[in-house]
C-alpha cells in the first residue's frame, strides 16, 4: 500500500516514515528538499520534492497514494513573518485534505497538538474538554483553526482522524520545534541550569515511539471525526530534572529564577526582536504559559486505538543515549 507522509523531515514526520517503511508500507515523503539530512534512507521510502502550500507537486505525490498522513506545520515558537503560521498550519492543511479528496485518497490521519486545550486548572484536559483561556501563542492558536478546517471536510464525507501529541520527546533531530530536546540538550552539554519558578508546574510528556505508533493506529483503528490524545505522564520541572539526573548520571546544581524575573526577560527579548529583528531566545506569551500546568488524559486513545505509554525514566533514558551518541 502507498502512503504519503508531509513534514517527512520534521520531528515526528521523519520517524513516522520510518515506521511505516520497517512495516512494509511503501511511502512517499513530501519534503522541500530531497536532499535534507534528516530524511531517513530506506528501500521503502521515495522522496518527493514539493510543498503543502502547492497543489500541484502536493497532486503528484498523492498519486496512487490511499492514505495521507499529515504532520507538516510550522511549530516553532517565533517566525519572523507570523503570517507563516496561518498560511503553513491552516492554508496548507486546507490544501492537503482538499487534494486528497480530488485524487481519490481513502484517508486521512491530521497531526494537531494538546496545545488546542491549552493550560489546565485542576484535571488532565480530555477530548471533549472546552478550551479555558484565549490564544495567545500562535502555534495553538492555528492548530485549533486547522482543526476546524478538518471538521469542515469531514462534514464533506473525508474520512479524517485527529491526533492530538503533547509534549513529544525522544530519539530525534535536536531542533528549534523539539523543544524537550533542546532542554535535554542543553543540560546534559551544563548550558541549561534553570529551573522555573518552583518548579512544581506540570506538562505532559510523550515519548516519539508511543507517538508514531499512535499515528498509525489512528490510521488502522480511529473513527473519522474523532480526536485521540496521544500523550504521557504529567511531570512536573522538578521531578523532570531529578529523573534526568538519575538517567545520565550528571549531578548538576539548577538555579530557581522566579516567574517574575522570566516574565522581565521576555519582554527585553521581545523588545530586542522588535528593534533589531533577532530570534528571541524566549517571548512574553511562554512565560506567562508556565503559571500553568498542561495535564491531559490519554485514555481514549488507549481504549479505542490500542495506545501505549512508556514508562518516563524509560524514555528519558533512551532519548538522553541517542543525544549523547550525537554529541560524542
Amino acid at each position: 500500500m502507498k502512503v504519503l507522509v508531509t513534514g517527512a523531515t520534521g520531528f515526528i514526520g521523519r520517524q513516522l516514515t520510518l515506521a511505516l517503511a520497517t512495516a512494509g508500507y511503501d511511502v512517499k515523503a513530501l519534503c522541500r528538499n530531497t536532499d535534507h539530512p534528516y530524511l531517513i534512507k530506506h528501500k521503502n521510502i521515495e522522496p518527493v520534492l514539493g510543498n503543502i502550500l502547492y497543489k500541484q507537486s502536493l497532486a503528484r505525490a498523492m498519486q496512487g497514494c490511499s492514505q495521507v498522513y499529515h504532520t507538516a506545520a510550522i511549530a516553532k515558537m517565533w517566525c519572523r513573518n507570523p503570517d507563516d503560521y496561518h498560511e503553513t498550519n491552516v492554508n496548507g492543511t486546507h490544501i492537503v485534505l482538499e487534494t486528497a479528496g480530488l485524487t481519490g485518497v481513502k484517508k486521512v490521519v491530521y497531526t494537531s497538538t494538546c496545545g488546542v486545550w491549552g493550560p489546565t486548572i485542576k484535571h488532565p484536559m480530555t477530548e471533549t474538554d472546552p478550551r479555558v483561556t484565549g490564544f495567545p501563542i500562535a502555534y495553538e492558536r492555528t492548530k485549533y483553526l486547522a482543526e476546524l478546517e478538518v471538521q469542515n471536510f469531514i462534514k464533506q464525507g473525508m474520512q479524517v482522524v485527529t491526533v492530538n501529541p503533547s509534549r513529544v520527546y525522544g530519539q530525534g533531530p535536536v531542533t528549534d520545534s523539539n523543544t524537550v530536546g533542546k532542554m535535554i540538550s542543553g543540560y546534559l552539554s551544563g548550558k541549561w541550569r534553570i529551573l522555573p519558578g518552583s518548579g512544581q508546574q506540570v506538562a505532559n510528556y510523550a515519548f516519539l515511539d508511543d507517538v508514531v505508533a499512535g499515528h498509525i493506529a489512528a490510521m488502522d483503528k480511529g473513527i473519522s471525526g474523532e480526536r485521540y490524545i496521544l500523550g504521557g505522564h504529567d511531570i512536573s520541572f522538578n521531578d523532570f530534572f531529578k529523573t534526568l539526573q538519575q538517567v545520565s548520571g550528571k549531578q548538576l546544581g539548577l538555579i530557581r529564577i522566579p516567574l517574575k524575573a522570566i516574565k522581565l526577560y521576555s519582554r527585553l527579548q521581545w523588545l530586542k526582536t522588535r528593534l533589531t529583528g533577532l530570534p528571541p531566545v524566549f517571548l512574553p506569551e511562554f512565560a506567562e504559559r508556565l503559571k500553568y500546568d498542561q495535564k491531559y488524559c490519554s485514555n481514549k486513545a488507549v481504549t479505542y486505538l490500542g495506545y501505549n505509554i512508556t514508562p518516563f525514566a524509560e524514555g528519558l533514558h533512551k532519548t538522553v543515549d541517542y543525544i549523547k551518541g550525537i554529541k560524542e
